[in-house]
């Protein structure tokens, strides 16, 4: 029977033996490092591809996780809550879609997925221009 030894935490290999063994303990430790130091998606590109392909991707799908954003990565979750923000501060502000992505550094897409999503806040008026509602107000109103 062969004797085990942890070559790393996510991989029990047998006794490394033979240079595939030595190849991907190396792509492992090499993507693990890339992703401590430069956070995901930014890892990527630290990477060369064919180091990257060796590494099984449930073991890469381990190491994400818990990996921390990039310095200065934003994604399109942190700009829809730039614009949820700053829509409760501006109730009655007309707005463009292209207004709203260009508030949330976010595409022209996701900017009228956000207005689509939510006709409550988003209300249509002439044009490409949006009022601002606020629905809890409008639904106290409708009430009264």
């Amino acid at each position: 029977m062969a004797s085990h030894t942890l070559s790393h935490p996510l991989r029990i290999v047998g006794t490394m033996n033979n240079e595939l063994d030595i190849q991907l303990d190396d792509a492992i430790r090499e993507v693990t490092e890339a992703i401590n130091t430069y956070g995901k998606p930014v890892w990527v590109a630290q990477v060369p591809k064919r180091v990257r392909d060796l590494v099984p991707s449930h073991i890469k799908a381990e190491l994400l996780v818990n990996a921390k954003p990039s310095e200065g990565w934003r994604t399109a979750q942190d700009g829809v809550k730039d614009i949820m923000s700053w829509v409760k501060e501006n109730i009655f502000e007309l707005v463009t879609v292209k207004q709203l992505a260009e508030l949330g550094d976010i595409s022209e897409a996701t900017a009228r997925k956000i207005v689509a999503d939510r006709p409550d806040i988003f209300v249509k008026r002439e044009g490409r221009q949006y009022e601002i509602r606020d629905p809890q107000a409008d639904r106290k109103a409708d009430k009264q």
